[in-house]
């Protein structure tokens, strides 16, 4: 689905009405019908994308994570309200280029002010100013007095360790002195106390087989699970399944407005999860201000293959270190 004459008219309405077209689901509905009412279609998905929240979103999106919200929006669509995914892709696209042709660009930065040049002031005074002499120039008596004291140092440096090595063979009682043993420094150990892991929720039905990853979080930041299989496909909230039956079957959004915990899962079904090594790290998609704390757990045929817990950055597109398993 692409048609630009439903594009370009959208486009125009967000520019000449702005948040008083686009912020209403209703008003959106009526004003394309007039203009491009032979397109119920086109027309359906970009209504659908206002109640789904995709206009508020892109709003906040910043610019270079745009082409990764179309994804995770067109995906939202898809398993909240249904929609077709190419429509919704095409429906979340149009809204994203719609309001980024509507916002103003950037001022450029003000030029520098032009450097001022040095100016030599010439001296003032009765005198005429001494004679300029070497950056270092230093008296040569000086210079004698200070390499004797250099000689003298080196020579009492030697003496006492020719005085100490003397002392030490006396002491020993048998010729050689000790050898000097090696200190490796080494820092406190002091236990710490960490947080208990985050559980999923009771009565939440997930999926479960040969595979099972599952992400556990529990504030407003909208992190998303990244599963790459074997074959190198890689599963997330824009592409939930893989062809190796891989499938993400709980995705959540959160919001920072939202409470609670909230939870990802992908899975592959008992005797169908491929052989080899599967990659597993979490994303920051959209960030309230503050890093997340999560839990990452994984088995793989009833062994543990992951299990462990941390913080993600609290800037958008923040992600974890990769942790990896194999199965057989």
């Amino acid at each position: 689905m692409v048609n630009e004459e439903v594009r370009a008219a959208l486009a125009a309405l967000v520019q000449s009405e702005g948040d008083a077209f686009y912020g209403d689901a209703a008003r959106v509905e009526a004003q394309l019908g007039e203009r491009v009412g032979d397109h119920p279609s086109e027309i359906a998905a970009l209504v659908t994308a206002v109640r789904a929240g995709v206009v508020t979103e892109l709003l906040d999106v910043k610019p270079g994570l745009r082409e990764i919200a179309v994804g995770h929006l067109a995906g939202r669509m898809v398993r909240i309200f249904g929609a077709d995914p190419d429509a919704a892709h095409w429906a979340v696209e149009s809204w994203a280029q719609a309001l980024g042709a509507a916002q103003p660009a950037p001022a450029p930065a003000p030029a520098p002010p032009p450097p001022v040049p040095a100016v030599d002031n010439p001296p003032t005074g009765r005198y005429p100013p001494p004679e300029r002499k070497g950056r270092f120039s230093i008296p040569w008596p000086w210079v004698a007095f200070g390499g004797a004291a250099v000689l003298g140092l080196i020579a009492l440096v030697v003496l006492v360790k020719l005085i100490t090595g003397l002392t030490g063979s006396d002491s020993g009682g048998g010729g050689e002195a000790p050898s000097p043993s090696t200190t490796i420094a080494s820092r406190s150990t002091t236990p710490t106390t960490q947080a208990a892991p985050l559980t999923v929720p009771p009565g939440l039905n997930l999926g479960t087989g040969d595979v099972q990853i599952t992400l556990v979080w529990a504030d407003g930041n909208d992190l998303d699970l990244h599963v790459i299989d074997p074959s190198g496909t890689e599963i997330y909230f824009s592409n939930p399944k893989s062809p190796t039956g891989g499938t993400l079957d709980h995705d959540d959004t959160a919001g920072c407005a939202t409470t609670g915990t909230h939870v990802e899962n992908v899975f592959w079904p008992t005797g169908g999860a491929p052989p080899g090594r599967y990659r597993v790290f979490v994303k920051n998609y959209s960030s309230c201000g503050a890093p997340s704390r999560y839990s990452l757990n994984a088995t793989a045929k009833t062994n543990v293959a992951i299990s462990s817990s941390g913080t993600v950055g609290a800037h958008e597109g923040d992600q974890t270190p990769v942790s990896e398993f194999s199965v057989s």
